[in-house]
């Protein structure tokens, strides 16, 4: 590839990852503001938890569900600068997005839980939002919540970067290289 064409391809590597930010950075749903401020009983809090849960989810979806592994590390570094502008403002925000980050993660990656993964990405939310011991109803809403996120931001990363499509007769195993096929049943 040539100097220009680098350039053509950063570029529009650069707007896919700006377009899907977009919906990142996006105020959260009016809706879920009203029920999780309802539920703690401070707009402040609600609005900042729905907002990490965006971003999280955001970054989890992007490492999780992208067709490419760039992906997940161009959202991230067009994200970072955002979030430390943010937590600029306060020392505690920035700690409470770290922590959130890790909980979020930790969630996720837990094994042998009975919950689903969305179940557990909710409560860490309600966590974040002052809710320790959350009642069933609002567990159900918030795994509501999470599910609903993390398709839309699914259906944003598809139109942002592309879906994976496969003839009906190719297996994805027959599309890696021959080079590689053979190195790896070699061993």
């Amino acid at each position: 590839m040539g100097l220009w064409s680098n350039w053509q391809a950063t570029r529009a590597r650069r707007q896919r990852v700006e377009g899907y930010l977009n919906h990142l950075l996006r105020e959260p749903d009016p809706a879920a503001l009203r029920w999780l401020s309802a539920a703690t009983g401070v707009t402040e809090i609600a609005l900042r938890e729905l907002m990490f849960a965006q971003r999280a989810l955001g970054l989890i979806v992007a490492e999780r569900d992208a067709l490419d592994d760039r992906t997940a590390a161009d959202v991230a570094h067009h994200l970072a600068p955002v979030i430390l502008a943010e937590t600029r403002l306060s020392v505690d925000a920035g700690r409470a997005w770290t922590e959130r980050w890790r909980a979020y993660t930790a969630a996720l990656a837990l094994r042998g839980s009975p919950e689903p993964p969305a179940t557990r990405l909710a409560r860490v939310m309600l966590a974040g939002a002052g809710m320790d011991a959350p009642d069933a109803a609002a567990v159900l809403q918030a795994t509501q919540y999470v599910q609903d996120l993390r398709a839309a931001l699914n259906e944003q990363l598809r139109s942002a970067f592309g879906a994976a499509s496969l003839p009906d007769d190719v297996r994805p195993s027959a599309l890696r290289p021959s080079s590689v096929r053979r190195s790896t049943l070699g061993r």
